[in-house]
């Protein structure tokens, strides 16, 4: 009784959570599932709450290659599926990742291709309040900005993340309470990622100090998602100001170099496609803080041309200046 009780608390956490942030639209949904804890309870929490709410779920499994379980998670995930009904798609590397960041993004390309094909709403990962501490974490040890510090949101590009008002605890709960064991991954356990590390050394000692942790965390990407969505806003408006005939002049951005460097990474996207990293940001940044002579930046997408205290960008293949 207890654990329905429990497990009936947390489906009304994240339904409320998903409602407030508008994040589960009537229609098709794809649903990233790897049979971990995570993706196994929303599923089933989608599942549960699909009727209501008028979704349509389709599942999709991506293999890293990374694991010799693969098809027996493949096979879990299918059975997954069958149970609650919905349809799935099963995807595969070519080759090992050679890094988490190319893991990532192997995976997303994937989740991507299969909203499309489904014209899905959106795709839904089983991020939760743990993951969210994690990557400010990460984010942080990197060096990043505000925007870095913001982690995870709970709707960005197409992705939804429910869960990020409950932690790993909960989905374990909620996992337990239809008697359903999920597949473990033996890779969360090696030091060999950065996020394990954080996982398995950094939030346990940060715990000793504060057992709520990951919910402090979590308040932190808040904040940063606000004051980020501030300085955008102001960037936005800096931005039309200080364009004229495809060059931007610098001085016309303001003094306030977070809102300079966020005009001028709004600039590049729009210009040539491509979002800058935090590293590349930072190059860009550094230039826009000089005025000697002139510099040219190669980055993704295109050049940065510096002359003194204007800059115009020439993305590859196309013409100079800002879309």
């Amino acid at each position: 009784m207890t654990s329905l009780t429990t497990s009936q608390r947390i489906r009304d956490t994240v339904r409320h959570y998903a409602l407030e942030h508008e994040l589960l639209k009537p229609g098709g949904l794809v649903v990233a599932v790897s049979g971990g804890t995570d993706s196994t309870a929303l599923l089933l929490l989608l599942a549960d709450l699909a009727p209501d709410l008028g979704l349509v779920l389709h599942v999709a499994h991506f293999d890293h290659r990374l694991r010799r379980t693969g098809a027996a998670d493949a096979q879990f995930v299918t059975d997954l599926a069958a149970t609650v009904g919905a349809t799935i798609r099963l995807g595969r590397a070519e080759q090992p990742p050679k890094s988490e960041d190319d893991a990532r993004r192997a995976r997303y390309a994937f989740l991507e291709r299969v909203a499309a094909d489904r014209r899905a709403t959106g795709v839904a990962t089983g991020h939760t309040r743990d993951d969210q501490a994690e990557t400010v974490l990460l984010h942080l040890t990197r060096g990043s900005g505000i925007t870095g510090l913001a982690g995870m949101r709970p709707s960005r590009h197409g992705i939804v993340r429910p869960h990020l008002c409950i932690g790993r605890a909960e989905t374990a709960q909620m996992c337990a309470a239809t008697a359903i064991t999920p597949r473990e991954d033996p890779t969360n356990r090696s030091l060999r990622y950065a996020r394990n590390r954080i996982r398995r050394r950094v939030l346990p000692e940060l715990a000793a100090i504060n057992p709520q942790i990951s919910s402090a965390l979590a308040r932190v990407a808040d904040a940063a998602a606000d004051l980020a969505t501030s300085h955008r806003d102001q960037a936005r408006t800096a931005l039309e100001r200080a364009s004229r005939d495809g060059t931007i002049d610098l001085d016309a951005l303001g003094p306030n170099a977070a809102v300079r460097e966020e005009a001028l990474a709004i600039a590049w996207e729009r210009a040539t496609g491509h979002v800058l990293t935090a590293r590349h940001r930072d190059a860009v940044a550094a230039q826009a803080a000089r005025s000697d002579g002139h510099a040219a930046l190669d980055l993704p997408g295109g050049r940065l041309l510096r002359d003194h205290r204007a800059v115009r960008i020439q993305p590859h293949g196309g013409a100079d200046g800002p879309a």
